[in-house]
């Protein structure tokens, strides 16, 4: 089942060395806004090359842009359009997430939308453009993802399907444009947890959090260097709270603050840097997840960044992925050389 949810968010990148300067719109987004507003969408993910924010158009615009303009940092970048947020709810789980991320990714791939795709805990999140919102829904009801009605009565008037005939003459109506780039890419050696937080402990683990997303220096051990790499993912909705992360790190939190499935699997993260702003671009998760999940039938998470694709599989199946996904920089080039932007409609 797919809900329209009424957030309405921009996509915020600046590099891990201006963190420091962001902390007060952090804090003021994870601790001082009403999580339960039904509006409320708040992310963090840093790896190896970035930090990427997805929030509120208020948030980005007032709280961390002013912010990071005020700190002279030239290496951030911003979305133009407002997304929204589809909530995707499986019965699933996790143990059957590629199939979802390749099933649902794919019709989009085709049919020329750029998607946002975010794997957590409780429930997948797939962010459109809103400009192109009606459009998606109808083409992923045409191959017959069913959709909360009320949701989509209350924010596109309840609008049918479009027809087979409608929907490709739509499809193939729009100009293409081809990205021929290179890719880095590089495998984190830490294995990581997908995990929820118990929200009835707020209390106790609000500055646990804090300190990882602000002051990772005060959590890491005498070794710990600016430059180190990390991987951590803060996920958060009116539903729930969502984390990736290492061992170390869920170890701060007390066991009843972790909501956590009974032998959860363990990943390991591909981090595929794809040379500039993915947010244009058509076919990257679709082109990622299926010949893993479909193909291969190895199961993974997916999480976008503003210039990142983050695969993460289990530590079984890392070698298999790793020889799918690119044997060295060349292979990542000719599997993504089909990728096209995105129309302005």
């Amino acid at each position: 089942m797919i809900t329209i949810l009424s957030s309405k968010v921009k996509l915020l990148h600046f590099p891990r060395t201006h963190l420091s300067h962001v902390t007060h719109a952090i804090v003021k987004s994870c601790f001082f806004q009403d999580t339960k507003d039904p509006r409320y969408f708040f992310s963090f993910t840093e790896n190896a090359y970035e930090i990427s924010i997805v929030a509120s158009k208020e948030v980005i615009d007032n709280d961390f842009i002013p912010t990071l303009i005020m700190s002279q940092c030239t290496d951030m970048r911003s979305s133009n359009d407002i997304y929204r947020v589809l909530q995707v709810d499986d019965e699933g789980g996790q143990g059957s997430s590629g199939k979802r991320i390749s099933d649902l990714s794919g019709p989009l791939a085709a049919g020329k939308f750029s998607i946002f795709y975010m794997s957590t805990y409780q429930t997948d999140f797939v962010l459109i453009k809103e400009r192109r919102l009606k459009q998606a829904v109808q083409l992923l009801q045409q191959h017959d993802f069913a959709f909360d009605q009320d949701s989509v009565d209350q924010y596109l008037g309840g609008s049918p399907p479009l027809s087979p005939e409608h929907m490709l003459r739509t499809i193939e109506s729009q100009a293409l444009t081809t990205v021929e780039e290179g890719f880095e890419r590089s495998v984190l050696h830490d294995e990581l947890q997908c995990v929820g937080l118990n929200p009835h402990y707020r209390s106790e683990w609000a500055m646990t959090v804090l300190k990882i997303l602000s002051y990772p220096e005060l959590i890491s051990t005498t070794d710990f260097k600016q430059d180190d790499t990390r991987f951590f993912s803060y996920t958060a909705s009116s539903d729930g709270i969502s984390l990736l992360a290492n061992q170390r790190i869920l170890d701060l939190f007390e066991p009843d603050a972790i909501f956590q499935d009974e032998g959860s699997q363990t990943y390991r993260v591909i981090q595929v840097n794809l040379a500039g702003s993915n947010l244009d671009r058509c076919g990257i998760v679709y082109s990622i997840s299926h010949p893993l999940a479909a193909e291969a039938h190895i199961n993974l998470l997916y999480l976008s960044t503003f210039k990142s694709a983050n695969v993460l599989v289990s530590s079984d199946d890392l070698g298999r992925a790793e020889e799918i996904l690119a044997e060295d920089l060349e292979n990542i080039k000719g599997m993504l050389a089909e990728i096209v932007l995105e129309p302005i409609l």
